[in-house]
């Protein structure tokens, strides 16, 4: 990202061509600041204004700008004489202003999508005009790493010159003071539109017309230390620099659409030896008293807030020991991953809802063993052929199994015995295809028929009529069979 205020001795502009589109003429701008550069597409009376605009406020020469042409102003050699007119142009008001830009020319320029000073000015005057407004909304916004990087590089930069910043409606303090105040903070790589809600790739793409690339722009959140719930789109965790500063205030955490493979990557990403960490189990007392869990290789501390997680859409292969810094956890999301199967989840006594659906997992054995106290648990759209392993899932309530694989309508028979359970989705699987597929499965729940909710809706009259009858004759063969 550019910084004019630091880089003005290492600035070009150029004019590097001229296209037309339907029968108007526009000339391409190239702005370079140290390694720096994007383009800018203007057409002649952008700059006539932009002259006019100049003449007015700062009084410079109005014959500075090369002059209109009505006749003959297509012609090709006339129109390369205008560019380097307009070029020359541009390079003489770049002199003029070489310690600071005005802001109708910085805008011009669109150093205000691009350099950190202008950038951050028209922070300033959005948040300065509605900031209460959008604060009284959940206190929520949405910035794109690009403006997350200004924040963070402005802090490092020394105070720049009262007329560069224009104390006023463009003082960084105006942006200090409304991310103090954020409690929700949202990072994409851009905001213009939302390719990086479904392709991992647009993390690589340059921003706008410019060579500046998402992947790249590392920074702290130094600015949002009051925040509770980080969420962060297509952007390696890694890019954020010194996260455990958040440690005393985040309760949530959502990373979604990256190529994140284990979760370390987030809760440890400061931690440049994250792979070689092992990670002590918390004792009953430590979950208790909130006691920091620490490791033998490196200084490890536990996020004491963090009651949410929320994985979904990554390439998550494998829920890794780090998972064991967020004691106090009630909800884990972990959908649209690559896991195959659960483990360090056992550490976690407060875990109630878990969120597993659009992976690759073709067992549950035995998973009473982690998921001791679970209320909540989705697995719809895996590969589970049997559920077996969720028998002794005593505490749970909610439970969704659709489109996976289960086709024997014994495999309910599993899941009727817990107690607790009040809504079943199996709606997608072969199961579902049976002749009076829900009175059958509502018989495998006998006296508790009436109260399961079976894939989002209760059992009709008809259907528990039904049911009760299968069930009796369920029970009378279960009886002939254990007296042979």
């Amino acid at each position: 990202m550019s910084c004019y205020f630091r880089q003005n001795s290492d600035t070009e502009i150029t004019i590097t061509n001229y296209v037309e589109s339907s029968g108007v003429t526009y000339y391409n701008i190239k702005v370079r600041v140290a390694q720096v550069e994007w383009l800018v597409e203007r057409r002649y009376r952008d700059f006539d204004q932009l002259n006019e605009k100049l003449v007015e406020e700062i009084a410079i020469s109005k014959k500075l700008l090369p002059p209109k042409k009505i006749v003959g102003n297509k012609n090709p050699s006339f129109l390369e004489q205008r560019r380097q007119q307009l070029e020359k142009y541009l390079q003489e008001l770049m002199v003029f202003f070489r310690i600071q830009l005005p802001r109708v020319l910085a805008e011009f320029l669109e150093f205000n999508k691009y350099d950190i000073i202008y950038l951050l000015q028209d922070l300033a005057k959005l948040f300065i005009e509605n900031g209460e407004a959008i604060l009284s909304n959940r206190k929520q916004f949405h910035f794109s790493a690009l403006q997350v990087y200004a924040i963070s590089e402005r802090l490092n930069l020394p105070c720049p010159p009262e007329n560069i910043e224009h104390r006023g409606k463009f003082d960084f303090s105006h942006v200090l003071d409304f991310c103090t105040q954020l409690e929700i903070l949202k990072v994409t790589p851009v905001k213009d539109h939302d390719s990086f809600a479904s392709d991992y790739n647009a993390v690589d793409v340059p921003i706008g017309s410019s060579n500046i690339i998402p992947k790249k722009l590392k920074f702290n959140l130094n600015a949002f230390r009051n925040i509770h719930t980080l969420k962060f789109y297509a952007l390696p965790p890694e890019n954020i620099l010194d996260i455990s500063l958040l440690k005393p205030s985040l309760e949530k955490i959502c990373v979604h659409n990256t190529t994140t493979t284990s979760i370390n990557q987030v809760l440890l990403c400061d931690n440049v030896h994250k792979e070689n960490i092992i990670i002590n189990s918390p004792t009953k007392a430590d979950v208790a008293l909130q006691t920091p869990i620490t490791s033998s290789s490196a200084r490890c501390t536990n996020w004491p807030k963090i009651n949410e997680l929320n994985f979904s859409g990554n390439l998550l292969t494998q829920i890794d020991e780090s998972v064991r810094l967020v004691p106090q956890l009630r909800t884990l999301v972990l959908e649209q991953n690559r896991l195959k199967d659960i483990r360090n989840l056992a550490e976690l006594p407060h875990l109630q809802t878990l969120t597993l659906s659009v992976n690759l997992i073709s067992d549950c054995k035995n998973w009473h063993l982690e998921l001791g106290n679970l209320i909540t648990l989705n697995l719809a759209q895996n590969k589970l052929k049997s559920i077996k392993g969720l028998r002794k899932l005593l505490s749970l309530v909610n439970l969704d199994l659709s489109c996976n694989l289960i086709d024997d309508i014994e495999e309910v028979d599993h899941i009727a015995c817990l107690p607790l359970l009040e809504t079943l989705r199996l709606t997608g699987n072969p199961l579902a295809s049976i002749v009076d597929y829900r009175p059958r499965v509502l018989a495998r729940f006998h006296d508790r028929a009436s109260e399961v909710v079976l894939d989002s809706e209760k059992g009709t009259h008809k259907e528990l009529d039904t049911a009760l009858v299968l069930s009796a004759l369920h029970v009378s063969h279960l009886r002939k069979k254990s007296q042979q």
